[in-house]
This record gives structure tokens, sequence and C-alpha cells, in this order.
């Protein structure tokens, strides 16, 4: 086999997975195990056990491991990577 075809079965396994998740997720959703909410701080979608907003989330707490770009290009500031001009409004 090319490489092309592997890379295609490796790409077509990793999107089947990660439709799996999310239909399991909304399935926990319409259940009310699971509950997708907006942080209060920063207004990103993460996952709770309530249905409420959420007083911080990973992107809050761990701003280095989700936006790692940002803290290559700023190393003095990463661990506090502000969300700018977030056009989210609510």
């Amino acid at each position: 086999m090319s490489v092309y075809e592997v890379l295609t079965i490796v790409l077509i396994a990793v999107l089947a997975t990660a439709t799996t998740a999310a239909i399991y997720v909304g399935l926990l959703n319409w259940i009310g195990a699971v509950y997708v909410v907006r942080c209060a701080s920063c207004r990103h979608l993460t996952f709770a056990s309530a249905n409420a907003p959420q007083g911080s989330c990973p992107h809050c707490r761990h701003p280095v491991l989700t936006h790692p770009i940002h803290a290559l290009h700023h190393p003095r500031s990463a661990s506090q990577v502000p969300v700018v001009n977030d056009v989210l409004h609510y």
C-alpha cells in the first residue's frame, strides 16, 4: 500500500471515532448526564454535570495546553493567555 492509502485509512478511522464520540456526548446530554455549557469567565464551551455556567474551564485553568502555538510565541505570558476580541456576547 502506498502512503496515501494508509493516511486515508487513518483519516477515516479518526473521523469515525470523533463522530461516534460526538453522538455519545449528544445522547448523554439528551438524558441529562452531561451538559455542554459556556464558561462564566471566558465564554468557551465546556462539559459540566449541571446545566449552569461553570466558574472556570480547562481553557482558563491550562491556557498553555489549549493554546500551545500562542504560548510558543509569547513565552513570558504563557500562563495568562487572554481571549481577545471574543465576538460572542450574551
